[in-house]
């Protein structure tokens, strides 16, 4: 990632040698690499100009011959890790989707309820990462493995969406939280004992007004009683509407900070 080379130099140039400098971050980044996070003004990056023109090369940019000029000169380096200027730097993760899904199994604990995080930097395409997500629930649900139930599975990250092209002429609706649990009910349809959620911490998923959505064993069979085919929406990238239907949207508005998604599974 060669993105913090020009914001990190612009920021340490400002900072004396002997100043203490504390950094508290709030991770949106799987993984919480400080320096991608806002491309990390403060802290030490490890890219350099070849790394940045190889980005260029590889993407086919073309950029001005003045952009170009810079980023080939000296000038375009970030401080490195060495620096006297980093000598009084500190950086303390304040808020990440670990600690937000380390909070919710300590809270599920606390009401006498099991619970297991599989990992707060899951990444993929949504609906397969819901669909193996419905996987493991089913499993718990009718086989008590590998978890015990009542068990809450909690998992983080930043799943992704490929849009696909609109079906009779309708453009889906709906964000990479609302699709994971889309794929994820037609995953557990029928079964019982499943309640999920899906929402992206910053309270918009996607460009629609929900965070996310709720789902469980009859999701499905609700939707097909109002009309709504839950495959042929997964199909369309139209799981807002799917979950609009049936009143299932996690509507509570921005939430002014943001730690990625946050998916929560409870089986009884």
């Amino acid at each position: 990632n060669s993105a913090p080379l020009h914001s990190t130099a612009e920021v340490m140039a400002w900072i004396p040698g002997s100043a203490r400098v504390v950094s508290l971050v709030v991770s949106d980044i799987p993984g919480d690499n400080p320096a991608l996070v806002a491309s990390g003004p403060t802290v030490p990056d490890t890219g350099s100009r070849e790394d940045a023109l190889a980005s260029i090369a590889a993407y086919g940019m073309k950029l001005p011959d003045a952009v170009m000029a810079h980023i080939q000169s000296p000038a375009a380096d970030a401080p490195r890790p060495d620096d006297p200027r980093f000598a009084g730097n500190e950086v303390h993760l304040t808020a990440s989707a670990g600690v937000s899904l380390e909070a919710a199994a300590a809270e599920a604990r606390r009401q006498g309820i099991g619970a297991v995080i599989l990992s707060d930097a899951i990444e993929g395409e949504a609906r397969e990462v819901g669909g193996v997500h419905a996987a493991i629930a089913r499993e718990v649900a009718t086989r008590n493995r590998p978890f015990s139930k009542p068990v809450l599975i909690l998992s983080g990250g930043e799943t992704t969406v490929t849009l696909r092209a609109p079906i009779n002429g309708i453009k889906g609706k709906g964000g990479r939280n609302s699709e994971f649990l889309l794929a994820f009910a037609i995953g557990i349809d029928g079964v019982d004992g499943i309640h999920a959620l899906a929402a992206d911490t910053d309270g918009i998923d996607g460009s629609e007004n929900n965070a996310g959505a709720f789902a469980d064993g009859s999701t499905v069979s609700r939707m097909r009683a109002v009309g709504v085919d839950a495959k042929a929406m997964l199909a369309g990238n139209n799981a807002w509407t799917a979950f609009n239907a049936v009143g299932d949207l996690f509507v509570p508005g921005p939430t002014g900070t943001n730690v990625n998604d946050l998916r929560a599974i409870l089986v009884r």
